[in-house]
Formats: structure tokens, sequence, C-alpha cells
């Protein structure tokens, strides 16, 4: 099993892993950026190993651009297709919240080619959403807007004949901005468990990033072709430094939230896969070509950020702040590159800064490391089963809280302050979103992640009952403590909990948002509130048509084009 071969990985690295009372602080999450092992990377390299072929099969749009386009891709014996349906909608209409009911691109990542009576429940379907319905054969589903910003101004340069000015776009980094990709059964779709054992999305969230990479791709086309239309000899495409400098835009909120607090050991397997990493790369010895490619990466890094915005983007650094971390990440690599182990001196000088710089140093030395992703793939899919053992004593039970949540003492769960929020699900939205404890009752609705109270509530309990006294009979003295109780059995991995209570007046759910956003793949983390922020997602990466040395790994971190007067200097 996965979860046993994740076990004997990590047990052969134990002295050399970073504990979890350091990785799964919130500060720590909160800083987290994408590996070479997040879902969008290891899905090209996929694609690039096995000969993934993609193209354009169909693209029935108008000048305005409305209609329908398809793209196809073959993988291995595999045919998938991306189907999109384009309109345009009112300025006021565009919302990053998944309450809206009308959107510029729907679309669907599909098995097999869409024809016929499919092609027609697709074409009905697809564009209502949450309120349509289909079969296995439909993947995913997925629904977005173009930039207000930035499309017609995209359409309006290239129509004029000209490239983009990077000081009117390269910030933000999209065209096209998704607010959902659906999966894993939902509205009768394909489930997880669904996929064959050898079908090539039979992996954890390949099918959400295969369908983000083709609405990337669309935004590109519709770019295009809606420039030609205004005056065809005039119209130019994007040239080589823009075709691949946008990525596919993307709007999270709370609903990030509970996922990461009910699924203790999938988020144990997404740190422990990155943990590992880090862990192999600080034992490695500094030959030269290892010390130029951290250098080359440490480069890439300063050259994508130092063109940046000085934008607010509290609690996180932004561009400019992070450029300047490069720098001291820099000339303190330069200070490591003649110790014996100079990539963990690195890594030693980075954990006494603050974790934004430390956790950029972890992207930068992972990029080094060079595991068989088949092995990566397998490590990231777990099972979520587990139960509680009937025949636990409370003096058991007092041991794994001591051993597994000790760190709970240090969040001063008695203050009234650590209950006051509730987490429920929306009449409106049928997602989670959290309101104060004294401003509504949940009437049982509520989502059960306040983890930290139910347990710290346990153990409590426990205290008028001897040690040799069956669990089960604190359990039926109080039925109440039954969820805590099991979460003990679901809590058996080193990276399965954020050391954090979701229900605290201070707590900020940007910190866990922003760890699963770097393990899909996503980066330039831009915050609108406590609670919801906005991304990129491939920006930089190969596009559909790419083959051979175009489809590359090295991909992030793009560098803003420069301007044509630039150009011209450098010529």
């Amino acid at each position: 099993m996965s979860e046993d071969l994740l076990a004997a990985e990590l047990s052969a690295r134990q002295t050399r892993l970073r504990p979890p009372q350091v990785v799964m602080q919130p500060a720590m999450m909160g800083a987290a950026r994408l590996t070479r092992y997040s879902f969008s990377r290891t899905m090209l390299r996929r694609a690039a190993r096995e000969g993934w072929t993609a193209r354009r099969v169909r693209f029935d749009i108008d000048d305005r651009g409305h209609g329908e386009a398809v793209y196809q891709v073959d993988a291995g014996d595999c045919r998938l297709s991306f189907v999109a349906y384009t309109t345009t909608i009112d300025e006021t209409e565009h919302t990053d919240r998944v309450i809206a009911e009308r959107w510029e691109v729907t679309g669907a990542l599909v098995s097999g080619e869409p024809t016929g009576d499919f092609a027609r429940l697709l074409r009905r379907e697809v564009p209502r959403q949450e309120a349509g319905r289909f079969d296995a054969r439909v993947l995913v589903l997925t629904r977005g807007n173009r930039s207000v910003r930035f499309f017609d101004y995209l359409v309006d340069s290239l129509a004029a004949g000209r490239q983009p000015d990077p000081a009117q776009v390269a910030d933000a980094g999209y065209i096209l901005r998704s607010t959902a990709f659906y999966a894993n059964g939902k509205y009768g779709m394909r489930s997880f468990e669904g996929y064959p054992s050898d079908h090539p999305l039979r992996v954890p969230y390949r099918a959400q990033m295969l369908c983000a990479w083709m609405f990337r791709e669309l935004g590109y086309d519709l770019v295009e072709h809606c420039a030609r239309a205004g005056d065809p000899s005039a119209a130019v495409t994007f040239d080589v430094e823009w075709s691949r400098y946008f990525g596919l835009g993307n709007a999270t909120g709370l609903g990030l939230v509970p996922f990461a607090f009910k699924h203790p050991r999938v988020l144990h397997a997404w740190v422990a896969v990155r943990e590992l990493a880090l862990a192999d790369v600080r034992s490695l010895r500094g030959t030269p070509d290892r010390l130029a490619l951290v250098g080359e990466w440490i480069e890439r890094a300063h050259l994508h950020f130092v063109n940046g915005t000085d934008d607010d983007c509290r609690p996180f650094l932004n561009a400019v702040e992070v450029a300047a971390a490069v720098e001291r990440i820099r000339d303190a690599f330069e200070s490591c590159r003649n110790e014996s182990l100079p990539f963990d001196a690195l890594y030693r000088w980075a954990e006494r800064c603050d974790p934004e710089t430390t956790e950029l140093v972890v992207s930068l030395l992972i990029e080094l490391h060079d595991a068989d992703d088949d092995l990566i793939d397998e490590l990231l899919t777990v099972s979520q089963h587990s139960s509680l053992d009937p025949a636990l004593t409370v003096g058991q039970v007092r041991a794994l809280l001591s051993e597994r949540f000790a760190w709970l003492h240090e969040l001063d769960l008695d203050d009234t302050s650590a209950q006051m929020w509730w987490w429920v699900i929306s009449d409106n939205t049928e997602e989670p979103r959290r309101t104060r404890r004294d401003q509504l009752d949940p009437s049982h609705r509520d989502v059960p992640i306040d983890v930290a109270l139910r347990l710290w509530r346990l153990s409590a309990a426990l205290d008028g009952y001897d040690d040799t006294t069956p669990i089960q009979r604190v359990l039926d003295d109080h039925p109440s403590h039954r969820l805590a109780a099991e979460r003990l059995g679901a809590s058996d991995r080193i990276y399965g909990e954020p050391r954090d209570n979701a229900c605290s007046e201070r707590y900020l759910p940007l910190m866990l948002q922003r760890f699963q956003l770097a393990a899909y793949g996503m980066d330039n983390f831009k915050p609108k509130s406590t609670d919801w922020l906005r991304v990129t997602l491939f920006g930089g990466a190969p596009r559909l048509a790419s083959e051979g040395n175009e489809m590359d790994d090295n991909w992030v971190l793009p560098v803003r084009p420069r301007s044509g007067a630039d150009r011209g200097r450098s010529q």
C-alpha cells in the first residue's frame, strides 16, 4: 500500500526531516510555494514523458468570441476532450464567488469525443453547471470569465499589430479566470474510484490539472481570434515572449479550509513528499552541476520577482519584497558554496529567516531533486479510511493525545475567543462558510472542523476516569466526544494536522489556503480579504502544441516580457 511505502520513506530519513512543530505551524504553511512535485508540474512531466499529444479540433467562435471550442488530448490509448462554450456577460455580473449563475466560459473535460447525443447533452448541461446532470463520461466541470481589466486590452493590442505593454498586464498574468473545477462524482460525473488502475488520470488532481491546462489554452486562442476579427491584415499573434507567459487565473475562498482539516492523511502525504525531497537535497554534496543549477534557479527567481509589483499582499510579501529576499538568498548561497553540505547550509541559514524566505529556499532547493514520478504519484494516492479501536482504554487515549496533540496547550483553548466562529454550509451557495457563533445557531448544520476544540474537550472529559476504563464507556456517557475520539484514529501521520484552531477569533484562513494552492501548483498570491485570494496557474507553462525541448519542466517563475522599446535597445 502507498501508506506503507510513504511510512518507509519517512522512516529512512527520520533524522533529516523537519519536525511537524515547524512545518505545520500556520505561518510556515502560509509561506508555501509550488515545487517540482506540485500537481501542475507532475501532470506536464507525465504528458511529456509519455508523449501525450494535444490539439484544437473545433473552434466555432464568432467575432465577439461567442461559440464552441473542442480540444483533444491523446494520452497513450486514452482519448480525452475539453469542450468549452463561450459568450460575454455584463461586467456587473462578473464574480469570483460560486453563487454566480452566468459565466463567459463554461467547460468540461470528458472521456472520448463529444459527438452525436453526447455532444447535445454537453451543450445543454455544461452551461448550467451545478444545475446540470451528467454521466461518467464527464470527468471535470469548470467555468470562469474573461479578465475584466486585460482581455479587451490584449485584443486591441494584437489587432493593432503590437504586443502588449508589460506595465499594463504582466502583474496579473492571466487572460481568463476560472472559479471552480468540480470532479470526483459530483452531479453524476465519474468518481476518482471509477478510473481503471492504468488510466492516465488515476492520480489525485490530474484530471483537474489537465482541464485547467486546456482552459488556459482557450484564453490564448480567444484573444488571438478576436484580434483577427477586426483587421486580419494588421493583427498579430502573441510573440515568443508572450506566448507562454500568461497562466489561468483562479480565485479561492473558504471552501478549501474544511478539506484540509477533514483529510489529515491526504494533508500528510502532500507535506511528506515535500519534506522527503528537502531531506534528500540537504544531504547532497556540492558538485559543480548542482551548485550551478541552484544558482540558476536563484537568478530565475530574482528576474521573476524583481519586475513584479509592490501591491499590498499582506499577510504575504509582495513581489518587490520577495525579490529583496531573493537577493539575500543569493548572498547566503555564495557563502555556503564551499561547505561540505552546501544545500544543508543554505537551508540552515534560511530557517533563521522569516517564513517566506525559508519556504522560498525550500522550493528552490527541491529543484535539485529528481525522484521517480511514478513513485511520487503512488505516495500521493492514499486511503482515507480509519476507525476507532473500541478496545482502547482511557490510558491509551491519554497517551495518544499527549503524543499527537500536545501542541493544543499552546492555543489558549479555554478562552472565549477560541470558539468565536462556527463553520457551516451556506444555504445560498451550498459551500462552507464561517459565521460568528453569537450571531447564528447552525442548527446541526455545522461543519465539524473544530478539531482542536473537540480534542481539548475530550482530554478534559477523561479526567473523571481511570486509565483502565474502556474508551467506549466514556463515549457512552458523553456521546458528543465520539468525533474527537475517532479523529485520534485518523491522526496517525506526523504531518496530518494543521497546528491551529479554525474557530479562533485570530484564525486566518489564508494560511492554510495558500499551502493547498501551492500544492496544486498555483502562484502569484493576491489576498483580497482575510478569507479569499486570487492566484495564477500554469504561468509560463508549455502550450498544448509544444513538442520536444519546448515541453520542458523549467517553466515556473516566468520572466516578464520586455517592452518593444527594450527589445530594440538590446539588438
